[in-house]
């Protein structure tokens, strides 16, 4: 069995209250082969003065003097992943469930060398409902390994809310958030799986997500309406990052400028709508021809 030890990221901004209870949550595991990076991101509240109080020698704090993001926190936590060891990221107004990080262990005990990225459900409350989200597994379903085609067909199972990862070591500095986009970790996901990174979804819930309590935007809850120039950025990314894909696959490339199409028009930005534009037409031309794999 692998002892991997975990590595608890917390990226934080004027929410001491909310930092305090996903800390909590955290400490009370009943696995404790873990560490807690916390960056404090440019906070002007307390936050800093409670920081400065712990004393807990597991909890390592980096301070950010300007705000830099929370891809940015959550970057320099994975920058400090040592060799076994598992970062697994935390927002700060989420918390861990009981045996939350005695379930990661258990899933990387179990992952095969080529599996360097583990996802779990969570819980998510808003006004109306509570659901399990994440991946949507299959009857009879435990785990599931996403081949890099099935992800970006989105096949292999949908997908409702948020799911919770946790990363290898190896991975890093690779692989790391792109920080001039919030709410796209896709990007990033799609790039690992490109490259062969084995990625597997576990049939088991670390988290709980509340929409109902009153923080302010949540940091998994980033939608492309609040800043379209940043997705624009990141759909040109990613016809440049899988060009190879989607010239193979004619209908998901268009089924994508579609949507890079009018995230751009919204961004107020005409040079990325043409270009999306022109990735559409030349996608249309190929299937017209018979040119490229059926998805």
């Amino acid at each position: 069995m692998k002892t991997e030890r975990l590595v608890v990221i917390i990226p934080t901004k004027n929410r001491r209250a909310l930092l305090e209870r996903a800390l909590g949550s955290a400490l009370s595991q009943s696995y404790q082969n873990f560490r807690v990076v916390i960056t404090n991101d440019g906070s002007t509240d307390d936050t800093q003065a409670y920081l400065d109080s712990l004393k807990d020698p597991r909890i390592r704090v980096i301070h950010h003097e300007k705000s830099r993001g929370v891809r940015a926190g959550y970057n320099n936590g994975l920058r400090s992943l040592r060799e076994g060891e598992w970062g697994v990221p935390l927002d700060d107004d989420d918390i861990f469930l009981p045996g939350a990080l005695q379930t990661v262990a258990d899933a990387v005990a179990q992952a095969p060398e080529n599996v360097e990225s583990l996802f779990f459900n969570t819980i998510t409350q808003t006004p109306t409902e509570e659901f399990v989200g994440g991946y949507q597994f299959k009857e009879g379903e435990t785990v599931h390994d996403v081949t890099y085609e099935e992800l970006m067909a989105g096949k292999g199972g949908s997908f409702r809310g948020d799911s919770r990862v946790a990363y290898k070591w190896t991975l890093f500095p690779k692989y790391l958030y792109i920080e001039d986009v919030n709410g796209l970790e896709s990007e990033m996901d799609m790039l690992r799986a490109r490259d062969g990174v084995g990625r597997r979804h576990v049939r088991k819930t670390i988290t709980r997500v509340d929409f109902t309590d009153a923080v302010g935007e949540h940091l998994s809850h980033y939608a492309a309406k609040r800043d379209p120039a940043s997705f624009v950025r990141a759909n040109a990314r990613i016809f440049r990052d899988h060009e190879a894909f989607f010239a193979e696959h004619p209908r998901l490339a268009m089924q994508r400028a579609v949507g890079a199409i009018r995230i751009a028009l919204r961004a107020f930005d005409p040079l990325h709508a043409a270009q999306f534009s022109f990735y559409y037409l030349r996608a249309a031309t190929k299937l017209a021809l018979g040119q490229g794999k059926e998805t």
